[in-house]
């Protein structure tokens, strides 16, 4: 039996031969071993505004970290679970440790904070950390007794005891 083939036969074996020998991308680690270690440093240097925080990345991987940081949130609903597009910062790439400043919280507040790596093919959570914003304390003052009383005057003065975290601006009786 003979076959014989049309141009468009012809033309969808070469596309298919052309289609079977193009390499194929890289997949991602198969969970033989060939992986990313995240893990979330502990919170620090906790003010009113701002805390420190960071990761470490190691393990025994090829995938290329594009991006890490730390990302946060207060969702007080489903109990944290910060992702890249809740607030977050970008500090650099590849793997190692790093430390960054976690900017523009707000005094006496829950945040749930992570590390994260964001590779070619997937972003990477480490473990999830819970931490409170100190509240606001207020300075801490006393008043001295009133002395030497006039018509026109008096004497007076106190002493700031405690800033309460703060910067005194301004003071007097």
């Amino acid at each position: 039996m003979s076959l014989k083939f049309n141009f468009h036969t012809k033309i969808l074996f070469a596309a298919l031969l052309i289609i079977s020998s193009c390499t194929k991308a890289p997949s991602p680690p198969d969970g033989t071993g060939n992986k990313i270690i995240l893990s979330t440093n502990t919170l620090s240097n906790a003010t009113w505004t701002s805390a420190t925080s960071g990761g470490v990345i190691t393990g025994n991987s090829d995938l290329v970290i594009l991006s890490r940081g730390i990302c946060w949130n207060t969702d007080g609903y489903g109990k944290g679970n910060p992702t890249i597009n809740d607030n977050k910062t970008v500090d650099g790439a590849g793997a190692g440790s790093f430390t960054t400043n976690l900017t523009g919280l707000f005094p006496n507040t829950e945040y749930f904070v992570r590390a994260y790596v964001t590779t070619q093919y997937e972003t990477i959570y480490g473990d999830q950390m819970k931490f409170t914003t100190p509240a606001i304390a207020l300075a801490t003052v006393t008043t001295a007794d009133i002395s030497n009383i006039t018509p026109s005057e008096a004497t007076s003065g106190g002493d700031i005891l405690s800033d309460g975290g703060g910067k005194i601006t301004s003071k007097g009786v």
